[in-house]
């Protein structure tokens, strides 16, 4: 969680738990910016309001990520109704968010990507685990048949049912899906998930013979990496990053 520091104007509108989840919620939109994971104003990273089940904050649309700041986030509820900010809702981001953050009560932040590094493996029938780094999301990435645009409401309910108690989503022929119970798990299953594509990808492109391994390796690697939760190291670090190149996303 990123400290406060400023935006007197807009804090007391909020509960201090509700702030703490903008700011951290403003830095993911940042920091995907830095990473490339966004896609001008076309993606969309999400949170569940502290204290609710069903009011969840998400970027008001039309800005573009480095834009997004705490205070100017927008609340929404269940129904895709406006509780706070601008009425521009982005459709698709309400669809793709809504079911996860009613039917998955650890999924608090949702984040999704058209990500261009790993795009192309969309188009591919599974993700394949070819680099060590990959085995932490081993066993959980689920996919999701690709349906069109993403702004039929009934959508929102098998989105959450394919994600189940996996971590990622493969949004067929369309991009990622990631979830967490923080800001640094959402954001770092993100990363790990685009690099896999990544590499697989440039593996593949290589037309060379693969390395055999055994999928009890993958297994084992996986249980190693349950002991590093995803996040709790590197989120301080990527605030720290962000707070260097700039902090206007507390405000």
């Amino acid at each position: 969680m990123a400290e406060f520091e400023g935006a007197t104007s807009a804090k007391p509108r909020f509960t201090q738990d509700e702030w703490n989840v903008r700011v951290d919620l403003a830095a993911m939109h940042r920091l995907a910016n830095v990473y490339g994971y966004d896609d001008i104003v076309w993606n969309h990273i999400t949170a569940r309001v502290p204290g609710t089940d069903h009011h969840f904050l998400m970027n008001h649309f039309g800005l573009h990520n480095t834009e997004i700041t705490a205070s100017n986030l927008i609340k929404i509820d269940e129904h895709g109704n406006v509780l706070d900010g601008p009425p521009e809702v982005n459709t698709a981001g309400f669809v793709i968010h809504r079911g996860i953050h009613l039917n998955i009560p650890n999924a608090k932040f949702v984040f999704h990507s058209h990500a261009p590094a790993g795009l192309a493996a969309t188009a591919i029938r599974d993700v394949v685990h070819l680099v060590q780094d990959s085995s932490m999301l081993y066993g959980k990435i689920g996919y999701h048949e690709w349906e069109g645009l993403s702004v039929d409401t009934d959508e929102s309910l098998r989105i959450a049912e394919n994600m189940g108690n996996n971590k990622c989503l493969i949004m067929r022929n369309h991009g990622f899906l990631t979830v967490g119970e923080t800001a640094g798990e959402a954001f770092m299953n993100m990363h790990y998930l685009v690099r896999a594509c990544a590499n697989m990808l440039q593996v593949c492109a290589t037309g060379l013979p693969l390395a055999e391994t055994k999928p009890e390796m993958w297994e084992k690697a996986a249980q190693q990496y349950a002991a590093f939760v995803p996040g709790k190291y590197e989120w301080p670090a990527l605030l720290r990053q962000i707070d260097r190149i700039d902090p206007s996303y507390k405000y």
